[in-house]
């Protein structure tokens, strides 16, 4: 339990009340909390693999052939809804491609991200070092001088999985970095691009990748390169072992 008494029960009903607006509170004590870390991922997937299966199109006739078949066979009006929604979600799921997606749309993803969040930009309140330390080390990365210039924490949902949205200051202004899940076997590039009028620095590392998104291309590169100075990004290889990133920018 927190300080303020905001406890994993109080975080799990708020989650589940509203999964995209958490309470400051909430948002503090998930970066402690690596049980409702998890929590909130689980929750985030489903309602991810839920918005996938509303937005696709679905094959012309299944709305048909599901009723044909409820009338043949004994079914009750909520299995006949089971099925249906079984059968939309299982095609919804299918469509998933960010894994395999080129640099470029790495890039986009990092851009529009950003842009739907706007409020982080706007966040001041300071994170305390410790708690920001916790959420490299979940990540698989260590930081190892503090960094105490971070004002906005979140887990969010992103294709392929829940990955943590932070701002943090520099000496150009405001930075964003992304902290994403990806499949080793198809690691990112080093690549620094503009997309959107910002600029994005792309590199391999942790349990996947991480995009730091800033003003410019120069800006976003010295805003990785400030974080190279803090943080050891330990890249996860393809047989399961760590090994640490060669490069200093």
């Amino acid at each position: 339990m927190s300080a303020d008494g905001f406890n994993c029960i109080d975080f799990r009903r708020e989650k589940m009340a509203d999964p995209r607006r958490l309470t400051e509170a909430a948002e503090e004590h998930l970066i402690a909390c690596a049980g409702c870390q998890s929590f909130s991922r689980r929750v985030n997937a489903q309602e991810r693999a839920l918005q996938q299966a509303v937005s696709i199109d679905v094959p012309d006739g299944l709305a048909e052939r599901i009723i044909v078949a409820g009338r043949s066979q004994t079914r009750t009006p909520f299995k006949l809804w089971a099925l249906a929604a079984s059968l939309v979600l299982s095609v919804g799921m299918g469509a998933q491609y960010w894994h395999a997606a080129p640099d470029r749309d790495r890039i986009a993803l990092a851009v529009d991200h950003v842009m739907h969040e706007p409020q982080a930009l706007m966040s001041t309140r300071l994170i305390e070092p410790e708690k920001v330390a916790q959420v490299f080390e979940s990540f698989g990365a260590e930081v190892r001088v503090p960094l105490s210039s971070v004002r906005y924490v979140k887990l969010c949902p992103v294709p392929g999985g829940t990955g943590w949205h932070i701002v943090f200051d520099t000496d150009k202004g405001p930075a964003t970095l992304l902290l994403l899940p990806q499949n080793t076997a198809k690691k990112a590039r080093v690549l620094t691009a503009s997309y959107g009028g910002m600029g994005v620095h792309v590199e391999p590392g942790g349990q996947g990748m991480f995009a730091v998104v800033a003003g410019d291309e120069e800006q976003a590169r010295a805003a990785a390169g400030m974080l190279h100075r803090h943080v050891s990004w330990q890249v996860i290889t393809a047989h399961g072992g760590n090994q640490d990133d060669p490069k200093r920018l």
